[in-house]
């Protein structure tokens, strides 16, 4: 379903997600939230962080509603990445309000990053390949997903780094922004009708 008014509202909505994502990571860091030891301050942090997430995958919707994908495959890309980011949610409320580490929920972290990992870069691939979009916009999935999963998300599989750490968080940041961004200012490409023959 290509929607262009839908998919710019999805965009304007996926921007702000990506600008909370950023307030969240500096009350993290720079207030030392680190847990449920950290008070209300740690419960104010996961709510904004929460929200933002689920605005960052309306964002993500987007990519459908503007056109960006129009395939099953490519449809599929995106709603799994969409569904990854919502275990993460839910995984995120849940320990918000049994106020500990170790819920059992948390087993959706692990999964919900996965998944996320490889919704993003097959959601990257079909855009691509898919060639409904034109300009830097094309390229923008694709380009984070690389950024995300080499620069963030393999460095911490392999024990490289301990997590993403602020700046991970913040670059995370950028890539969804610019996501949304494509989303917001994409002209999908549309197909013009043949002229009618004129009789001569």
């Amino acid at each position: 379903m290509q929607d262009t008014s839908l998919a710019r509202k999805a965009g304007m909505v996926g921007m702000f997600g990506a600008f909370l994502w950023t307030i969240s990571v500096i009350i993290q860091y720079g207030l030392g939230v680190v847990g449920p030891e950290s008070g209300s301050l740690w419960i104010v942090h996961e709510a904004i962080a929460m929200i933002a997430l689920i605005f960052v995958v309306i964002g993500f919707l987007g990519l459908i509603w503007g056109g960006a994908v129009h395939s099953r495959f490519g449809k599929a890309s995106v709603y799994l990445l969409a569904i990854a980011w919502l275990l993460i949610v839910v995984a995120g409320v849940a320990g918000t309000l049994s106020q500990t580490k170790d819920s059992p929920v948390f087993i959706l972290l692990p999964i919900g990053g996965l998944l996320a990992d490889v919704g993003a870069l097959l959601t990257g691939i079909a855009v691509i390949t898919a060639k409904q979009w034109s300009g830097w916009q094309r390229f923008v999935p694709l380009v984070s997903a690389l950024v995300m999963v080499f620069g963030i998300s393999l460095p911490a599989f392999l024990g490289v780094t301990d997590g993403p750490g602020m700046i991970g968080e913040l670059v995370m940041s950028v890539c969804w922004f610019g996501i949304a961004l494509a989303v917001y200012t994409a002209q999908p490409r549309t197909v013009s009708a043949e002229p009618s023959p004129v009789a001569s």
